[in-house]
């Protein structure tokens, strides 16, 4: 005994088209475009070593921070923002994409479609996760010129407010 299918509707084509449109996409989530925002971004992401000079350490003690004669160096330490927040949130990034991709692969959504709430999503994560850090403290002498802003990343908001992102 033989059994004969047919299809009277064939989605494959149209879900190939779909699919392959998101060959080669990607979504860039951080602080783009460069200037202050990105410099200080890098400089938390991955902490940094500034050279004291003699200007400085006048400056500094006018301002009512006082170096030892010995420090050579005034020390930021990392505070992994971009890396750790994409890290913390990555699964369930994965997991929304898989729900989504129904839609992608039905064409009820497009490739762009998906790369913006990836993007939207991430990125807004990883803001909340710099918002939320507090591990290295603030030194009590940022937080005194600070108004008592005890979180390392927030002065102006300036730095989290500039995290976006791009498709290519």
């Amino acid at each position: 005994m033989g059994v004969k299918v047919t299809t009277k509707k064939n989605n494959f084509p149209k879900m190939e088209i779909s699919l392959k449109s998101l060959n080669g996409k990607k979504v860039n989530v951080g602080v783009l475009g460069g200037g202050e925002n990105a410099w200080l971004a890098g400089i938390h992401e991955y902490g940094c070593n500034i050279p004291v000079t003699e200007k400085m350490r006048k400056y500094l003690h006018s301002q009512g921070l006082h170096l030892k004669p010995t420090t050579t160096e005034i020390h930021i330490p990392e505070r992994s923002f971009l890396r750790t927040g994409h890290d913390t949130y990555i699964e369930e990034i994965l997991n929304k994409i898989d729900a989504l991709m129904t839609s992608v692969a039905g064409g009820d959504m497009s490739s762009d479609e998906i790369c913006q709430i990836v993007g939207d999503l991430l990125s807004s994560k990883i803001k909340y996760f710099a918002r939320e850090l507090s591990d290295p403290p603030k030194h009590p002498f940022t937080i005194e010129q600070n108004g008592g802003k005890t979180n390392p990343l927030i002065d102006s908001g300036s730095m989290i407010g500039s995290i976006s992102y791009e498709v290519e």
